[in-house]
């Protein structure tokens, strides 16, 4: 194995002051190793890369694999980009940042190569965002509420870089299938009225006034404002699953009263 900060520390101090200079870079270049973890020549560029500001972050490693696991499902369909843009907005991300997001969606929805490897990189350097990126990537593989062969192969080889074993990957899958799937089967009529209820209005008001209801709704329970309330931590991260289940609300009474 060889180690290059190590090899160069040491053939620096040699010019600089003979064998104890020698020995003394050695040293100094063993810890920048360890600590940066280079093992290898190939490891350095990519080190390179990372103190002059192109680091591995989470929202580029993110938005690749939602890309890739969207186009496993055969295609990428309108659900799959709404699910994107929701978690740009989760996190806060700008509108810049928003243009960036969606070019690493559409690259990783086209290119495969290196993903994994860039996947088992990212989760040795954070681990604990890497169990947040698979729990984005089960949302997206559920989100047209069925899990293709693909995509749990995906999930797999993932979940093994990650370390997620298979009572947490069945956590998540539990967590993100679609209602339907987890809840007994109600009448037409009892999921209206609890729209209704979300929505803060009556079934037979004006579509006007059902409009403004739900414009208010996405707007009071939007992160920023939940933010500058004081929400709490748990009410600002299940901001992103509200506000679709409110866009779900809106939608189903817009086809009952047809407007």
């Amino acid at each position: 194995m060889l180690w290059p900060i190590t090899a160069m520390g040491g053939v620096l101090g040699a010019v600089a002051a003979g064998i104890p200079g020698a020995l003394l870079g050695a040293v100094l270049g063993h810890a920048l190793d360890r600590h940066w973890r280079l093992r290898r020549w190939t490891d350095v560029p990519a080190r390179l890369r990372s103190l002059t500001g192109r680091k591995l972050v989470f929202e580029r490693v993110l938005f690749l694999c939602l890309g890739h696991m969207a186009k496993a499902n055969g295609r990428v369909q309108t659900v799959h980009l709404q699910l994107a843009r929701d978690l740009m907005q989760q996190y806060r991300l700008g509108e810049e940042a928003r243009m960036q997001a969606m070019r690493w969606f559409n690259q990783g929805r086209d290119q495969a190569r290196g993903l994994d490897r860039l996947v088992g990189r990212f989760a040795r350097r954070e681990p604990v965002l890497a169990v947040e990126l698979m729990d984005a990537c089960w949302r997206m593989a559920l989100a047209t509420g069925s899990l293709a062969a693909n995509q749990q192969q995906l999930l797999n080889q993932w979940g093994k870089k990650v370390g997620v074993g298979r009572g947490e990957q069945q956590r998540m899958h539990q967590k993100h299938r679609p209602r339907s799937a987890k809840q007994a089967p109600v009448a037409k009529d009892d999921q209206l009225q609890r729209d209704a209820k979300l929505l803060e209005v009556g079934l037979n008001d004006s579509p006007d006034l059902i409009r403004r209801a739900y414009r208010r709704q996405l707007s009071r329970n939007h992160p920023d404002k939940l933010s500058a309330r004081g929400a709490a931590a748990t009410e600002q991260a299940n901001a992103g699953e509200r506000i679709r289940d409110i866009k779900a609300a809106y939608a189903r009474i817009r086809e009952h009263r047809g407007f």
